[in-house]
């Protein structure tokens, strides 16, 4: 059986010859309109070809939101990623995963892609693996807190939820995630000064007065991260170099709010930073700013990357 071949150099024809009655029963009459189509649907991808290049800068300036659950495995989708070319990704695109923790048991977790190389470069030791930011979009199903009391001594990195809490759920998805998730180097806030005014305003005392480069896999999100600006933070070290709005926030700000666990009802979540000596800021469920004793109970909605 021959096979129709698009013409090397086609031209988009915007009028086909109407089929009637008398028309000829003739493969010929539909081979030629096949080819008109055929030749169209070249052309309109060679020109799509010269406007859109498959690179982070693109694909992170386009909102799509396709279920990936069925399209591509894991293993597919992170060698797009780890290409640098993120074909067929976009943000908002997401995928379900189910996982079980000593925390909350089984769960289904639907995890979004959120941006592309993003920290590319960045770190004392550059980042220079191509990946995918990805964030739940909802909190986990279980609540946890900052810290066992309302201090913030230790900054974020020596936080109950850095240091005990986020670690069972890396374990977890990397087992799920076929261990795609990549480290990267963070810049984490190490101690907070009890005393002094907080950059989070009047009535706020302590602030975060150091930070480190740590090895880095989930991570709560930064104010700017997901807000695209620092609204409780304590000072300059509780941003570091997550300094960057992730683009699934800029083009999708609903996405801000989240519910607890899979579908669930809206819940407050943390975020990293530091907002006085006894609290850290929070994204209420409402979908503003606030922040909240260290010791509450609240949503943990990381982010990490993959590729």
């Amino acid at each position: 059986m021959a096979n129709l071949t698009a013409a090397a150099n086609p031209e988009l024809v915007l009028e086909m010859e109407a089929m009637e009655r008398t028309t000829p029963a003739h493969c010929d009459e539909w081979n030629r309109r096949h080819q008109q189509l055929l030749d169209n649907d070249k052309f309109l991808h060679e020109q799509m070809k010269n406007v859109f290049v498959d690179n982070a800068g693109a694909h992170n300036s386009i909102y799509r939101g396709k279920n990936l659950t069925n399209v591509y495995s894991i293993d597919e989708i992170c060698k797009r990623i780890s290409s640098g070319t993120f074909e067929d990704l976009y943000v908002g695109d997401y995928f379900d995963v189910s996982i079980t923790t000593s925390l909350g048991g089984a769960e289904t977790v639907r995890l979004i892609l959120a941006g592309f190389d993003l920290y590319w470069n960045n770190g004392d030791t550059a980042l220079t693996k191509h990946h995918a930011i990805v964030v739940p979009r909802d909190c986990f199903k279980t609540k946890a807190k900052m810290n066992d009391s309302n201090v913030t001594t230790g900054g974020y990195a020596g936080s109950k939820m850095h240091t005990t809490v986020l670690p069972i759920y890396e374990a977890a998805l990397k087992n799920v995630l076929n261990n795609h998730i990549i480290a990267y180097r963070g810049l984490l806030t190490t101690s907070v000064s009890e005393t002094g005014n907080s950059n989070a305003g009047a009535g706020y005392t302590g602030y975060a007065n150091n930070w480190e480069w740590k090895d880095t896999k989930l991570r709560l999100m930064s104010e700017i991260q997901v807000y695209g600006s620092n609204v409780f933070s304590s000072s300059f070290y509780d941003t570091g170099e997550a300094n960057i709005q992730f683009p699934l926030f800029r083009l999708a700000p609903d996405l801000k709010v989240a519910g607890l666990g899979h579908n669930g009802s809206r819940m407050w979540y943390w975020l990293s930073a530091v907002v006085s000596a006894a609290a850290f800021a929070i994204c209420v469920s409402y979908g503003y700013s606030n922040n909240l004793a260290a010791a509450g109970d609240g949503g943990v909605r990381p982010h990490f990357c993959i590729g």
